[in-house]
């Protein structure tokens, strides 16, 4: 019975690991930007054939390099995008007209996956890892998740490190609060926002990264992924990082539970959390 319970809490927390990176670039986006980015799903799914890509061409490439080549193969998109695009679309003081303009990237990402690599399901070859095990206190853990949680754990203490401990981090939190006023001050705005939105981008990369490992991935994968990244920040709270994380370790709590309950259920009860909260939220708000 203990170690079932052990087992539930190992996968819960590595799968939330990653539901939480998910949702963490759509949380950076939305929190400074002000712009619901519907093409991160595309961007989730670039780093992962970004990081398959140069495994292929080097097979012997470490993991850290792999990450590190979609994190900056992304980013690098990211901020091209928002300069070229969506910075423009921006300045228009309806918000449809951004996401409107990110809507249009995700169409234009996902076609240009499908012209390159082609529609077929890829995953990222990490040799023995997905094998390996280790024995912690008398249980079997498998090395795989261990290390997918613990890169979304480094990535989200960067992040946090970034945002509240540096001086780039005062910057973008002036901009997210007051961008007018944080112009006065003498703080580039638009430099902010390209920053932004490279982060933004890279930790979406990330994310396609630890899918790529877990799981089989297309150049159509991005919709699900878009879905999963929207109910962790509506539920963690717009621009919370801290609220993504502990909002995607429920969510994966919620789905391994649940496949040990009912094995076809698939998502079905992890949308049902994620409706029950938004109903209760509008309850408790309703009552006050």
């Amino acid at each position: 019975m203990i170690a079932t319970l052990a087992d539930i809490l190992f996968q819960g927390l590595t799968l939330g690991g990653l539901y939480g990176m998910i949702g963490a670039g759509l949380a950076l986006s939305y929190g400074i930007l002000k712009v619901v980015q519907l093409a991160h799903g595309e961007f989730i799914t670039l780093g992962a054939f970004l990081a398959v890509g140069a495994v292929a061409l080097v097979p012997w490439l470490p993991l850290p390099a792999a990450l590190a080549a979609a994190f900056v193969g992304c980013a690098a998109l990211g901020v091209v995008t928002q300069a070229a695009a969506v910075e423009r679309a921006m300045s228009f003081r309806d918000p449809v007209v951004p996401m409107l303009v990110t809507f249009g990237l995700s169409i234009i990402l996902r076609n240009g996956l499908v012209e390159t690599v082609g529609a077929d399901l890829r995953g990222l070859d990490i040799g023995g890892l997905a094998q390996a095990n280790v024995t912690i206190a008398g249980l079997t853990l498998g090395l795989l998740p261990l290390v997918s949680l613990g890169i979304a754990l480094v990535a989200f203490a960067g992040l946090g490190l970034l945002v509240f401990r540096t001086r780039l981090g005062r910057e973008i939190r002036a901009v997210s609060d007051r961008p007018d006023i944080a112009a006065l001050m003498g703080i580039r705005v638009t430099h902010v926002h390209l920053i932004v939105a490279g982060l933004s981008a890279g930790l979406a990369a990330i994310a396609g990264v630890l899918l790529a490992m877990r799981a089989s991935v297309s150049p159509f994968s991005g919709i699900g992924h878009l879905l999963i990244a929207f109910e962790v920040v509506v539920l963690g709270g717009l621009g919370s990082i801290k609220g993504v994380l502990l909002a995607g370790l429920l969510l994966g709590m919620t789905q391994v539970i649940s496949a040990r309950i009912d094995p076809n259920a698939g998502l079905l009860y992890v949308h049902l959390v994620f409706f029950a909260a938004l109903v209760w939220r509008a309850l408790r708000g309703g009552l006050r």
